[in-house]
């Protein structure tokens, strides 16, 4: 019984080393090409790499001559709106400065404007489109390109609109050698609150730094005007706007400071403003520099109670701004109705703090 399981075991042995050695020969090349082209080598076919005689074509259609999304003179295509593209590893210039992808877009409902702003060896920004929607809001299309090894932030500064001081807090990080889009937007309500119709002159400082060191001086620290309807048009949002300012800001109004460098007016009390009480006031900078208007040492009832407010306004502009204080200083100070406020003003130029050109209280009995 024990030799008859041993031959078994040994006649099974030799069938599968049989198989074994079968299955592991190579099979000779018949000398037919491999899938795509490639002879049976035992070789994958190259693409692109080493030894090819074409190249991967860059973003775009233009052929890259390095590997790193440096265009070689063709025209940019238009490019995705939603967010940053990744477009290319390596810093790239734009050739022939024009705006990518403006020339094919239709601006329907919107002023026909394009432009280039900034195009060095580091830097590219433009204005590709204007979008003007009724109920929604303002909003510029923007194309920028970091062609830098730094990962750089973009913002806009003390921005104004027709005069009027109007941020759209716009920042944007493009990552280095990366290009993007983005949307600046400035609200609807925004401009209705501040008499604004139809937008004819933007200016704002272009301010681009290192996102990775704040420390580094800035790239770009820049002031720019816009004339999004033409700057001959410019001159007719003087008379419409400074119209429909003085029906916002005339009438009952109360004028808090008017001399040769700045007015304060008063246009409005919100008790019930959903952060608290809430003061609106109407300021102008009629001065050369530009003014930082403050309140300190507030009180209300008689109570000290600090609103903490500050604004900045450029020279010769104006702003629409309020003063507020905070609905939880209001409950711990136990206060349930404003029927007194002394409100400390100072407005001082950015430049020089210690010689206030308004240094005053104001009372008031809303």
């Amino acid at each position: 019984m024990k030799k008859t399981t041993v031959i078994f075991v040994l006649i099974f042995t030799l069938i599968a080393a049989c198989l074994f050695q079968g299955c592991s020969r190579k099979p000779q090349s018949s000398g037919s090409s491999a899938p795509g082209g490639a002879s049976g080598s035992g070789e994958s076919p190259v693409t692109g790499g080493a030894g090819s005689d074409s190249q991967n074509p860059a973003p775009g259609g233009a052929t890259s001559d390095t590997g790193h999304g440096k265009h070689s003179g063709a025209a940019i295509p238009d490019t995705d709106e939603s967010a940053v593209s990744d477009w290319g590893t390596a810093p790239g210039k734009t050739a022939g400065g024009e705006v990518p992808g403006s020339a094919e877009k239709e601006t329907s409902g919107s002023a026909d404007y394009s432009e280039v702003l900034v195009d060095r060896d580091d830097l590219f920004f433009a204005v590709k489109e204007v979008k003007d929607d009724a109920s929604y809001g303002y909003t510029w299309k923007i194309y920028v390109e970091n062609r830098t090894d730094k990962n750089l932030m973009f913002s806009f500064e003390k921005v104004s609109v027709n005069g009027v001081m109007c941020d759209p807090f716009w920042a944007e990080v493009v990552t280095a050698g990366r290009k993007g889009n983005a949307d600046v937007t400035w609200m609807r309500d925004a401009f209705e609150a501040r008499g604004i119709q139809d937008v004819y002159e933007v200016n704002f400082i272009l301010n681009v730094y290192n996102d990775d060191d704040y420390t580094e001086i800035p790239l770009m620290h820049d002031p720019f005007t816009v004339f999004p309807l033409g700057e001959e048009k410019a001159l007719e949002s003087v008379k419409a706007d400074s119209e429909a300012r003085a029906a916002l800001f005339g009438g009952e109004n109360k004028v808090l400071v008017d001399n040769d460098t700045c007015s304060i007016i008063a246009t409005g009390f919100e008790p019930d403003n959903v952060w608290g009480y809430a003061m609106h006031v109407y300021l102008q900078n009629k001065s050369g520099d530009d003014l930082v208007f403050s309140a300190e040492n507030a009180s209300l009832n008689g109570i000290m109670c600090d609103p903490y407010w500050a604004e900045v306004v450029v020279a010769g502009k104006s702003a629409v701004s309020t003063i507020l204080w905070d609905k939880s200083a209001l409950t711990e100070n136990g206060i349930t109705q404003v029927s007194e406020i002394s409100l400390p003003l100072k407005v001082y130029s950015d430049k020089n703090i210690a010689e206030p050109y308004v240094d005053e209280t104001i009372e008031l009995n809303p």
